[in-house]
């Protein structure tokens, strides 16, 4: 889910009341198609297990596990009997710019004798795609961290001439740890900034290499797909160079050790930046700026009677981050897994399940149902985006759009101790919040609903072209966009739970004679990303009143954690502004600087609490 969240009974053969008035809503305990609770949750546990395996390498979009994972949910939806709904298969292709590799890259160091060693692509280095592409040639010179900056004084290129050279940088900042670094200062860590910076000052290329806590952490080389999504207006080229490079440049040309230059900038915040004298390099970067393909899962299952010729969209995101990236809160600078079992394993094989179920239903009367995989989904909707604007079945006649995304984590509501299911989308159609009001009651659920329709997640999409959406979730947690999101913590019973009761709310919107009309919720659209600056907070979604943002987590090292917000916080006041809800919070949020500081007031234990935070 885009910075997000997210069981048999009896089977609801839903009344085709298409004749005589509105459906029934589950009626009895008939047993449910295709077995017991204990044997739908097997199938659940087997299809997320898959999805969120070192197979599927954390489902990212420049890996081979997404497509892997795109043809086992087609294999499963082509085996429960759903017909492809694209050009005679399951997929519906749709690309996005990347930076793709034309041809491998190169590293020639040559010292002052004259003698070159050719280092190896994969093992020494590795070719970042921030970069441009290239072929140049220039002497080494060492410029520590790469960073200029005022406030607080520090400039690792001054009096140093790096015009037609090589530089080689260090990643992240001088005294990474300390909370006393502004934001702008934090900043300057960026990968893009330093390429601009260097680019700015007339280098050729930049070597960069990881400071000593990733050095602690294996000095694992950054893939080039690693940062290929990423935009960047960069031309010259970049390399990922190991520290036993450096280290050996260092050596050689002043005898010193890497270890010791970067205990020195810490301890007096001074640069130590030098010329690696008589050393040369060649780099060689052969890459392009390009498109890249994606693809959703499609399968349908064709409507009978009066309703056939309508359509009710069931659809979950199947990509995740892959191995990390810019979206990852794991903070460290190691590629790793990020399995996503949550998020959205759990939905996808929500959707799988609900598409097995409503496919052995014998003479299902209604709307068509199309179920999909979204793929891009955490790079900006972009598969509901494009399923959007080419729709496989016109968006006109498409009666509702059911997402699910995080659905593997319910848990028990602090004091209700019921499990607690969240809900989006319950005002965009009149009869949405009785309907999920009823159903969660008869499932049992502790149900908190938002009436937008908009939101980080692919309902977004549907929303913003005025179909009616619904969207069930089971919250933040802590493994939320890290590499700890492993299968082995999905709750597997509550997510049969969440599909029980969604199959039945589908059944209902397949089968309500009037198709839902569309109602605008003025005013309620869920927060954007924005540009601006960042509290570091994820809000509680379940939080109910309109007194506040009710903190659900605080990100370590962000200015909400340096500023002492905490987990249970309720924020009611930013810059003076009064904060009643997410969008009062966006709008006090908005105008704020970087770099500035403000007053948030949050109530804690019954008092009001004033606290100070930076902004980044």
């Amino acid at each position: 889910m885009l910075i997000r969240r997210w069981l048999v009974r009896s089977l609801v053969l839903v009344g085709v009341a298409v004749l005589a008035g509105a459906p029934e809503r589950a009626k009895g305990a008939a047993a449910r198609s295709l077995g017991t609770a204990l044997e739908s949750e097997a199938r659940l546990r087997k299809d997320v297990t898959f999805l969120a395996s070192p197979a599927c390498e954390g489902r990212g979009p420049m890996t081979k596990g997404l497509a892997k994972a795109a043809d086992y949910v087609a294999a499963e939806l082509k085996k429960a009997g759903l017909k492809p709904a694209n050009r005679g298969d399951y997929f519906q292709p749709f690309t996005i710019p990347a930076t793709v590799k034309t041809g491998p890259a190169k590293l020639v160091l040559t010292g002052p004798n004259g003698r070159g060693a050719t280092l190896k692509e994969g093992t020494h280095f590795q070719a970042v795609a921030l970069g441009g592409a290239g072929n140049v040639h220039g002497e080494l010179v060492f410029a520590g961290y790469g960073v200029t900056s005022e406030k607080p004084a520090y400039d690792d290129y001054a009096g140093l001439d790096v015009a037609g050279k090589i530089v080689v940088v260090l990643r992240d900042v001088p005294r990474a740890k300390s909370k006393d670094h502004p934001p702008s200062f934090r900043m300057q860590a960026a990968l893009t900034r330093k390429l601009a910076l260097a680019e700015k000052k007339k280098a050729l290329a930049v070597l960069f290499v990881n400071n000593a806590a990733g050095g602690r952490d294996g000095d694992s080389l950054l893939d080039f797909n690693f940062t290929a999504l990423a935009k960047s207006s960069a031309k010259l080229p970049a390399l990922h160079v190991r520290r036993s490079v450096l280290e050996k440049l260092l050596q050689a040309t002043a005898n010193l050790k890497l270890a010791d230059v970067e205990k020195e900038i810490d301890r007096d915040f001074k640069p130590q930046s030098r010329e690696l004298t008589g050393w040369t390099a060649t780099v060689e970067v052969q890459a392009k700026r390009d498109r890249i393909g994606l693809k959703n899962v499609v399968g349908v299952l064709e409507g009978n009677g009066p309703l056939a010729d309508e359509t009710v969209v069931v659809g979950a995101h199947y990509d995740h981050l892959g191995y990390g990236g810019t979206s990852s809160r794991s903070g460290g600078t190691k590629m790793a897994i990020h399995p996503g079992a949550d998020d959205n394993a759990s939905g996808t094989t929500a959707m799988m399940e609900l598409a097995r179920r409503f496919a052995a239903k014998q003479d299902r009367q209604g709307r068509r149902l199309v179920f999909v995989a979204f793929s891009g989904e955490e790079i900006g909707l972009l598969g509901s985006r494009h399923y959007c604007a080419a729709p496989l079945f016109a968006l006109k006649d498409t009666a509702a759009m059911f997402n699910l995304d995080m659905v593997g984590r319910l848990s028990p509501d602090p004091k209700t101790k019921k499990a607690r299911l969240l809900s989006e989308g319950g005002g965009t159609a009149k009869e949405f919040k009785s309907l999920l009001d009823d159903l969660a009651k008869k499932y049992d659920f502790q149900h908190t609903g938002k009436a937008s329709g908009f939101g980080p997640s692919d309902h977004d999409s549907f929303c913003h072209k005025k179909v009616p959406v619904l969207f069930l979730w089971t919250g933040y947690h802590a493994d939320y966009h890290m590499p700890s999101d492993t299968a082995d913590k999905i709750n597997v019973a509550g997510m049969r739970r969440v599909v029980d009761m969604s199959e039945e709310a589908i059944a209902y919107l397949a089968t309500v004679p009037n198709k839902p009309a569309f109602v605008e919720v003025k005013g309620k659209a869920g927060p954007r990303p924005s540009k601006g600056p960042r509290l570091g907070i994820a809000p509680d979604y379940g939080h109910e009143k309109d007194d506040g943002v009710m903190v659900f987590s605080v990100t370590d090292g962000t200015p909400a954690a340096r500023g002492g917000v905490k987990a249970g916080d309720l924020i009611v006041r930013i810059a003076n502004k009064e904060v009643k809800n997410l969008q009062t919070y966006m709008e006090a949020m908005a105008p704020q600087k970087r770099g500035s500081t403000i007053n948030v007031v949050v109530v804690r234990g019954g008092k009001n609490v004033t606290l100070k935070v930076r902004l980044e």
